[in-house]
């Protein structure tokens, strides 16, 4: 008979479940969809995949609120029916009763747990790309908005945006799509700290979107026609006709989402990040930098031994010659190269012994570029640049706004006799500071995300046991009254794990007191558990 009745309860228990878990779900998932419709621009396909994508990722959080809602009707109507009056007069006690509520609850919470653990993070990470990869399209609904378009450090207005043909002469290689935007009357800030550093005006530009799926990588450029630069505080004429933006002609690169953000990793991921967080995108990129201005002092050091004489650097199909330079060191450790009295810095470019290319510059910098073949660095002149090459003229010109010579080095005897290359600069110092600094925050994060994920889904358990509780309670009152009495705790648990996860975030002390916020919504419902079925047992 036991058996019997705790089939028929756990039967119309998830029958419950199922519909109110689909209808809290669409609900949910049409809610998620609100700010890509009205923000993003997409299109309907492009809507209908994001909504699809969302349906698994909102079925998480909906799953403890239906089995709460479900163990509240469900028990209620039995007992309001007087169905559990007859069970308790064939012997049937109230714990025997409540034990199919505790089975859905240890299904729910074990499925919620799979949900938060890996299918929410996979389907969260594909929706945030379907927004943020189709550059082209929010390009072109920012535009027509009227509204500015950032893609890194760089603030795009423009009067009107087109789509363009790939040229078939322009074919990008395999694996790479690739989408041309054109802008009318091109207006663009680079910004440094949130500031902008200068305003580029150009009557057109041609937006250059490569999307390369293999890497899930979005590399943006932007090619100007007769584009020009000005102060942004006194509208002065900074430099002559620039080109590209970013200014290097470099493409701005967008990386992979899924490396840059823990919330959209799984358990194992997550797991394999806390053993290793120098992998970390950011963590990593940190890392090169320290080891890259870690070889700059290098060779800064042995530079500023010889800035009084000719220098030669070492490339790998050459060598590069500078005159005219003495040494100073900025507050940050770069390397300046600035010009000797009556002089300009002269670069001269070697190729396989033949001199291809001479620049004059005020200054120059020594810049550190870090291509895991050892020491390397880079020279950058400051403008105005002028340059010749011997083979066509003898007369200098003005040259580029930007000019970075890369792959400079050091002689084998150079580095020997340039002593031990464990030189430190501010710079680098303040870099394995940073680095430090985010490998504790990595881990402070990854520290709340398995804890709250954990705490998420063990929710869904002491939930159930209250709802079918509350339900026996409170049998011939508004069963939807009983519901709110029930998602009261429900809510104040919700905030306790995401205020908790702030706060171990956060904290760059303890991470205990955040701990304790993410599982204290669990322990008060198991406290009210506790207190409820005291009082049903006494009846």
């Amino acid at each position: 008979m036991k058996i019997t009745l705790h089939w028929y309860i756990l039967r119309e228990l998830l029958r419950v479940f199922v519909m109110v878990s689909v209808a809290l779900t669409v609900i949910l998932a049409f809610g998620g969809t609100f700010r890509p419709l009205t923000k993003e621009g997409l299109s309907l396909v492009q809507l209908l995949w994001v909504l699809l994508d969302l349906i698994p990722a909102m079925l998480a959080y909906s799953i403890p609120l239906s089995a709460l809602f479900a163990a509240v009707i469900v028990y209620w109507r039995l007992a309001t029916d007087n169905e559990f009056t007859g069970a308790r007069a064939g012997g049937i006690g109230y714990m025997s009763l409540v034990a199919p509520a505790l089975i859905l609850g240890l299904l729910v919470g074990g499925l919620d747990l799979v949900f938060v653990g890996y299918v929410v993070p996979a389907f969260l990470e594909r929706t945030q790309q379907a927004i943020q990869t189709d550059i082209a399209s929010l390009l072109l609904h920012n535009v027509g908005e009227r509204q500015p378009f950032q893609f890194g450090k760089i603030v795009i207005y423009a009067n009107s945006a087109y789509p363009e043909p790939v040229p078939s002469s322009d074919n990008p290689p395999p694996g790479i799509k690739r989408k041309i935007i054109q802008l009318r009357a091109l207006a663009a800030t680079p910004l440094k700290n949130g500031k902008p550093t200068a305003i580029v005006l150009a009557k057109a530009a041609n937006v250059i979107i490569d999307q390369d799926k293999r890497d899930n990588q979005v590399r943006i450029g932007v090619q100007l026609d007769d584009g020009t630069a000005f102060d942004p505080h006194s509208f002065r004429q900074m430099r002559g006709t620039i080109r590209y933006l970013p200014p290097d002609g470099k493409p701005f690169v967008i990386g992979s989402i899924i490396t840059n953000r823990p919330k959209f990793m799984d358990f194992k991921e997550l797991a394999a990040l806390m053993k290793t967080p120098q992998s970390y995108g950011p963590i990593k990129n940190l890392i090169e930098k320290n080891a890259a201005a870690e070889a700059l002092a290098h060779i800064g050091s042995w530079y500023s031994q010889h800035a009084t004489h000719p220098i030669r650097f070492q490339r790998r199909e050459g060598y590069v010659f500078v005159h005219y330079a003495s040494k100073a060191v900025d507050g940050t450790g770069h390397f300046l190269m600035q010009a000797s009295a009556g002089h300009r810095v002269r670069i001269s470019v070697y190729r396989r012994g033949r001199l291809t290319t001479e620049y004059l510059t005020p200054s120059a910098t020594l810049v550190p570029v870090h291509d895991g073949r050892g020491i390397t660095a880079g020279i950058r002149l400051a403008s105005p640049i002028r340059v010749r090459d011997p083979a066509i003229n003898h007369h200098f010109h003005a040259g580029p706004p930007t000019v970075v010579i890369s792959d400079i080095g050091l002689s084998r005897q150079a580095l020997a006799a340039s002593g031990p290359s464990n030189v430190r600069t501010p710079a680098s110092a303040a870099l394995q500071q940073q680095i430090a600094h985010r490998i504790a925050y990595l881990q402070r994060q990854i520290l709340s995300e398995f804890n709250s994920r954990i705490s998420f889904a063990f929710s869904c358990v002491v939930l159930v046991i209250l709802g079918a509780a509350l339900g026996i309670i409170l049998q011939g009152r508004n069963p939807l009254a009983v519901f709110v009495v029930g998602v009261g705790p429900a809510m104040v648990l919700v905030l306790l794990i995401n205020t908790g996860r702030g706060v171990v975030t956060r904290n760059a002390g303890s991470p205990w007191s955040g701990l304790v916020l993410i599982w204290a919504g669990n322990l008060i419902i198991l406290a009210i558990d506790f207190f409820v079925y005291q009082r049903l047992l006494r009846q």
